[in-house]
């Protein structure tokens, strides 16, 4: 099991982790935030010249934001490292994501986990 704590952002402890993306030989860092209610792991467009990936390339989905309304998301297959495990899984990428954070999302990320907010203590508990 993995432990990480809470990150103060905005005013609050949220549960925010550090992942690395990899494209090849391209990484980026990232601060993400751990939301078990999200689909997809969502990141910003501007992210795709570093990892050279080609955003429009990707398979568009729309998905439903917290107004209701909807915005793309292309998705690639790529690898996040958290930490030193290695994940495999389907990232999106958005020029529309508002929510001034990455987003660390379901599919083919944490639904392949156990993953425990512990509230009480402020940490992320991710069971390997």
């Amino acid at each position: 099991m993995r432990r990480f704590p809470y990150v103060y952002w905005r005013g609050k402890y949220c549960p925010l982790i550090e992942v690395e993306v990899i494209n090849n030989d391209n990484r980026i860092r990232t601060l993400t935030y751990v939301d078990t209610g999200a689909t997809y792991s969502i990141f910003h467009a501007d992210f795709c010249e570093e990892l050279d990936i080609e955003l429009l390339s990707g398979e568009r989905v729309n998905i439903t934001v917290g107004d209701g309304g909807f915005i793309p998301i292309y998705l690639h297959d790529l690898r996040i490292r958290v930490e030193n495990l290695e994940i495999d899984g389907r990232i999106g990428f958005s020029d529309r994501l508002g929510t001034g954070i990455d987003i660390l999302g379901r599919d083919g990320i944490l639904d392949d986990y156990l993953i425990c907010f512990d509230g009480k203590n402020k940490e992320v508990l991710w069971h390997v």
